[in-house]
């Protein structure tokens, strides 16, 4: 009976192997193949690209946008570029005013007559008319921004630190730009002085810098105050 069993079992796992064997033979018949590349077809090569200490040692050298500081104009040079530019300046008051004998002593409260939304500060009839002509002024001598005084910025009151602009907008009403003789450097002080010297007036931005100014002094001479 054992037996009987045993050889049963084996009659009915090779029927099912069998079975099996068909239905997977079945099943691959109905795979379509994959496509085969014609012999005159290559595949894609694959891209290799070198490291990248190649690649930068091959890009071109760029060298980086230079900061106005980095102009390195010689001494007095930025004098002379400004006042070139403000030889074309010339700007008309409205009401012009005449002067009896120069230099003409002018304050920081007389360089504007008020304020646009449209235009900004409005400078005044006495600014305007003495442009390019002799005046004296006086104020501070705001922080340097080198050791060599070829130019300075003259302020109202004192200051601990030097009004740097870059727009119209950033232009304090009560400074003044100046440029001193390129032969006569001045040191740093903070003592009240005088300067004598010719007033420029217009929009202009120092070639070294990059300082936007509204109002230029070419000194002359300066003082200090006692």
């Amino acid at each position: 009976m054992y037996h009987l069993q045993h050889f049963l079992r084996s009659v009915c796992l090779t029927a099912l192997l069998i079975a099996l064997s068909a239905c997977n033979a079945e099943s691959s018949a109905r795979i379509t193949p994959l496509p085969t590349l014609p012999p005159n077809l290559t595949r894609t090569p694959t891209l290799t690209l070198p490291p990248l200490s190649t690649l930068a040692a091959q890009l071109p050298t760029l060298a980086a946008t230079a900061t106005p500081l980095e102009n390195q104009l010689p001494f007095g040079g930025a004098r002379a570029m400004a006042l070139a530019t403000d030889t074309a300046l010339q700007p008309t008051p409205r009401s012009p005013i005449a002067f009896d004998q120069f230099p003409v002593a002018i304050k920081f409260d007389e360089f504007y007559s008020g304020y646009s939304i449209r235009q900004g500060l409005l400078l005044s009839d006495k600014l305007v008319s003495l442009d390019g002509k002799r005046v004296m002024i006086e104020g501070y001598m705001a922080p340097p921004l080198k050791p060599e005084l070829d130019y300075f910025v003259l302020t109202r009151i004192q200051l601990s630190f030097c009004p740097f602009c870059s727009t119209a907008a950033d232009w304090p009403d009560d400074i003044a730009l100046v440029y001193m003789p390129e032969a006569s450097p001045v040191q740093a002080t903070d003592r009240p002085i005088r300067l004598y010297g010719t007033l420029e007036v217009g929009m202009n931005m120092d070639a070294e810098t990059g300082m936007f100014s509204l109002v230029r002094i070419y000194a002359e001479r300066m003082e200090i105050i006692n």
